[in-house]
């Protein structure tokens, strides 16, 4: 572990920052404030472990030979965890002598085909209209239908000379009645079914029966107690002090600050020396053991900070941390300046708005 910074060191560090090296002792004299804001960013993942036990069915004669066999109760089986708690995994396992194969008791393998009822057909749609009647007058005498329509003129009426360029009507027999195209049928000649009515079921293919799903056409299906170890990560963070610095702060630390990290793998393992009293306090109950954690990394990053007022510069708060080519100082802006400068941007916007009201 790094020696924490001295508070001589601290005011050395930004005496060289401000251009004069060596009179740190002078910023003490002078009313420096220093303030401690150690650091802390830790990171826990444990793997998490839920068992479940079910009833498993597997289509014909099944091969549970790849999987491992647990016996009696699978609280109790032994798993090893992942090596990397962040992976995540399931065990399949099997009870031993729970494998049993069993007739499905289906028909051979087979079962009546639900589509067409065990028909082997269906009804077939009618076919498309007739593109020279449309479907509206396929037949002067009796519409399509066979048989006389109703309404028809009188017996005189019936002896005129019927329309020219129709046919005999394939349902009423009548001569010279029908369309040429259709016949007095009204539509065309079905591609489906070839006028029958019917057509072959698209799902048995006509054999009325289809294959029985959950034996897969075996007639037998094999049953037994499964047992499932699911592993998965779970993450939790804690970072302090709860009060973030400023957010440049944050990213120069990240970025230049000589952290010092640490890695716990087992719950018993101790915290690191010199970890912040205040921060081993919020720690402890983060990493107590929880229900179904089989495994754990708990990476520990900390870092000394320190934010430092100085009489002379009130406008800023300088904050220095241990970098890896010593003492960092980072300057921000103080509360102070800070709202002195809002306010002077919100005057500027008001006097802003106010010209434009007389323009």
């Amino acid at each position: 572990m790094a020696d924490p910074l001295s508070e001589d060191d601290i005011l050395e560090a930004i005496a060289r920052h401000i251009g004069r090296p060596g009179q740190g002792p002078q910023l003490r004299r002078t009313g420096a404030d220093i303030s401690r804001l150690p650091m802390l960013d830790l990171r826990i993942v444990r793997c998490m472990e839920i068992r479940t036990t079910r009833q498993e069915t597997r289509p014909g004669t099944y091969d549970t030979s790849g999987l491992p066999v647990y016996e009696g109760d699978l609280q109790d089986h032994p798993v090893e965890p992942p090596k990397d708690p962040a992976v995540s995994r399931t065990v399949q396992l099997v009870l031993r002598g729970s494998v049993r194969t069993l007739p499905c008791g289906c028909d051979d393998g087979r079962q009546p085909c639900s589509r067409c009822r065990a028909k082997g057909k269906l009804r077939c749609d009618i076919g498309p209209v007739c593109p020279a009647c449309k479907g509206e007058e396929p037949c002067t005498w009796c519409d399509g239908t066979g048989e006389r329509r109703r309404k028809r003129a009188t017996a005189g009426s019936a002896r005129e000379k019927p329309p020219a360029g129709r046919t005999t009507c394939v349902k009423c027999r009548k001569p010279r009645t029908a369309c040429p195209e259709c016949l007095g049928r009204g539509t065309k000649k079905c591609p489906q079914c070839d006028d029958t009515g019917f057509r072959v079921c698209p799902v048995c293919e006509g054999e009325r029966s289809t294959e029985h799903t959950p034996c897969g056409g075996t007639g037998l299906v094999t049953l037994w107690t499964g047992g499932s170890v699911r592993q998965a990560p779970e993450r939790t963070s804690l970072k302090r002090p709860e009060q973030a610095p400023p957010l440049r702060v944050r990213q120069q630390t990240g970025r230049a600050g000589a952290w010092e990290r640490d890695i716990l793998t087992s719950a018993g393992d101790p915290l690191p020396d010199g970890l912040d009293p205040a921060h081993a306090e919020a720690v402890e109950p983060v990493l107590a053991v929880r229900q179904g954690e089989v495994a754990r990394r708990v990476d520990i990053a900390r870092l000394q900070l320190a934010a430092v007022t100085i009489p002379d510069d009130p406008d800023h708060v300088f904050y220095v941390f241990p970098g890896h080519d010593g003492p960092q100082v980072l300057p921000v802006w103080s509360r102070r300046r800070s709202l002195r400068v809002a306010a002077v941007v919100a005057g500027v916007v008001v006097l802003v708005l106010l010209v434009v009201a007389l323009v």
